[in-house]
């Protein structure tokens, strides 16, 4: 017997939500977030002390030197000179990280992927806080053709953080019907 062409299919149940995060979960997250942050001010600690006075620790030559930069902006010295804005969006990232959390800390990948993220941001929000400027340290060149710009541990947390997210949700099973 064939089926009536006019009859639709019968209609798929949609995928189920990934299921959320736990309390021990979240915990994790946030224990990781508070890991990073504290090695995050414990480097910057380290580098001010002993790069003062414009001293470089060269690592690999031609490829990595550790040297001191004050940073009052964000990533490449964007928004310079802009305080306030960069506190209020670290702060209004975190209560965002903090009010998703359940659904951040959903699997393993994005319980690393949120503490990373999370530990970079306060990382990187204690400096503005506390001086104004953001300590950055880590210099990745190719001898004198190419710099990078200086960065820390907390820009680091933040960039791979939000790659691992990416990645997350890439693995993620998609819980929206399609239509």
């Amino acid at each position: 017997m064939e089926a009536d062409p006019a009859t639709p299919p019968p209609a798929r149940a949609p995928a189920p939500p990934p299921p959320a995060a736990d309390g021990r979960a979240i915990a994790r997250a946030a224990a990781l977030a508070l890991v990073v942050a504290a090695l995050d001010q414990l480097s910057k600690a380290v580098a001010v002390r002993a790069l003062a006075d414009g001293a470089r620790a060269v690592l690999v030559p031609r490829l990595l030197d550790l040297s001191l930069a004050l940073n009052d902006g964000a990533a490449w010295s964007m928004l310079a000179g802009r305080r306030p804005l960069l506190v209020g969006v670290s702060a209004a990232m975190l209560l965002l990280l903090a009010a998703e959390r359940r659904a951040l800390c959903a699997t393993r990948l994005s319980r690393i992927a949120s503490g990373l993220l999370a530990g970079g941001i306060l990382g990187n929000l204690a400096d503005r806080l506390r001086t104004g400027l953001v300590v950055d340290f880590i210099h990745v060149h190719r001898g004198d053709a190419w710099h990078f710009p200086t960065f820390n541990l907390a820009d680091s947390a933040i960039c791979i953080g939000v790659a691992l997210l990416l990645l997350a949700n890439l693995l993620a099973p998609c819980s929206r019907t399609r239509r």
